[in-house]
């Protein structure tokens, strides 16, 4: 049990560090963009919100490339990884593509028309016009993840993430505020900072890639031009297609969720900003698990050991609940020093305090609910994952919008809708992955 316990940590370390080190990019943005006043704030808040929005998308297909990675590691079939990647890539190049297009087009019509305070949709366009070239930078980012993450070579990871956070932090600081020599550029700064960490990142895959890693093992001498296989691509597409649809309605939830806390004004709005941060920080140890779950899980079906399965998630649904408890303890103990970070309005620090606690304790739920919910697309049954997150939305949409446009509760009350979604994704995950009905064909969307 301490062996798994430490395979466990071995792959959630890197990955933890790497997401920290790109949760302080939006930290970093927030605290930076925080000064220049609540507009701002809520501006940058609602075009993030929808950049992840469409970013979720190529995410979902890396994490659809990931999965059958790790498979075929687990089977010993190393040779087969490249090919895998090289379809990946020409996907998520249409995708950058198609996702700047759509930006560009529509970017300035859409928060305009959805934004009740113009002043708010302003800001939000002229954060959206700059931010969204990082998409291309961002989705071919996404293969170099899902093939170390495939392998359980996390600690790359980690470096990559230092590289981001350091590019970010520093030209954030001078391109906002005009500092070390740059032009004082405000909002735009913010976003053209973001897209140069996004640049950083991928040259150094490139370079890390290119000195470490055995291309003759993993196939990746190979050229796509000469080894196009249709039915590889729409393998991945038909298991990363659930995935990406889940994750595109979990975040289309949230985002939706952000709109109508914005229809209640700028100061909850800016509230409800705050608080993503701080969820989003908190959230990352989370994340890291799953990623353990998603791998690790595929890794032992592939290499036969499926009875091991059950035993391994209640061990890192225990760690996850740990962690989170330790984390959700000092955020509470200290929460102006926390809201701090982000604003200076002792107004508004008092104001979030309550949404902060609500937070804590739907995250508690989330960090075990969670690991169940990355093991179902993990098995291969994505479409169960994807039934399962369409069910709670409806939930979820439905509640919000009883809390926000009917009863124009608090920002706090309006939070306790994580508390429910967590509790139902969570209860309706463990159930299908205890049933074993995973182990069913009709449920696998990955071939043999």
């Amino acid at each position: 049990m301490q062996s798994e316990k430490r395979q466990i940590l071995h792959i959630v370390a890197p990955v933890f560090v790497s997401l920290m080190a790109q949760n302080i990019i939006g930290i970093t943005d927030t605290a930076f963009v925080g000064r220049l006043g609540e507009v701002a704030l809520g501006g940058v808040t609602m075009a993030t919100m929808a950049y992840f929005c469409i970013f979720t998308l190529g995410f979902g297909l890396g994490i659809g490339t990931q999965i059958i990675v790790a498979r075929r590691y687990g089977a010993g079939s190393y040779s087969a990884i490249g090919n895998i990647l090289w379809h990946s890539l020409l996907m998520l190049l249409i995708a950058a593509t198609l996702a700047i297009g759509t930006g560009l087009i529509g970017g300035e019509t859409f928060f305009h028309s959805v934004l009740s305070s113009q002043r708010v949709a302003t800001a939000a366009t002229a954060y959206w016009d700059w931010r969204i070239w990082g998409f291309l930078f961002a989705f071919v980012g996404i293969v170099f993840r899902s093939f170390f993450v495939g392998i359980a070579q996390t600690k790359v990871l980690t470096y990559n993430a230092v590289v981001m956070a350091v590019v970010n932090i520093v030209l954030d600081y001078g391109l906002i505020f005009g500092k070390l020599g740059l032009p004082q550029m405000g909002l735009e700064g913010a976003a053209i900072a973001s897209v140069l960490a996004e640049v950083s990142s991928l040259i150094f895959y490139l370079i890390y890639t290119h000195i470490v890693v055995d291309f003759k093992l993993y196939g990746l001498r190979k050229k796509l031009l000469q080894q196009f296989d249709w039915r590889l691509m729409q393998k991945t597409l038909n298991l990363s297609v659930y995935i990406m649809l889940q994750s595109l309605l979990s975040l289309s939830s949230w985002t939706l969720f952000f709109f109508m806390i914005e229809q209640l004004g700028e100061r909850p709005l800016a509230i409800a900003s705050i608080i993503r941060s701080i969820y989003i920080f908190l959230y990352i140890s989370i994340s890291a698990y799953s990623t353990a779950v998603s791998t690790t899980v595929s890794t032992k079906i592939g290499a036969g050991l499926t009875a091991q399965i059950p035993q391994y998630l209640r061990q890192v649904a225990f760690l996850s609940l740990g962690t989170m408890l330790i984390a959700c303890l000092i955020t509470v103990i200290a929460p102006s020093a926390v809201l701090h970070i982000f604003t200076d309005e002792t107004s508004l620090i008092e104001a979030a305090k309550p949404a902060l606690y609500v937070i804590c304790i739907a995250l508690c739920i989330c960090s075990v609910g969670n690991m169940y919910f990355s093991a179902v697309s993990a098995t291969g049954a994505s479409k169960m994952a994807l039934i399962i997150e369409a069910a709670t939305i409806v939930f979820y949409v439905g509640y919000s919008a009883a809390m926000t446009y009917g009863l124009q509760a608090p920002v706090h009350i309006c939070y306790t809708v994580e508390i429910v979604y967590y509790v139902l994704i969570g209860l309706s995950s463990y159930l299908f992955v205890i049933s074993g009905k995973w182990q069913e064909k009709k449920w696998s969307e990955i071939k043999e």
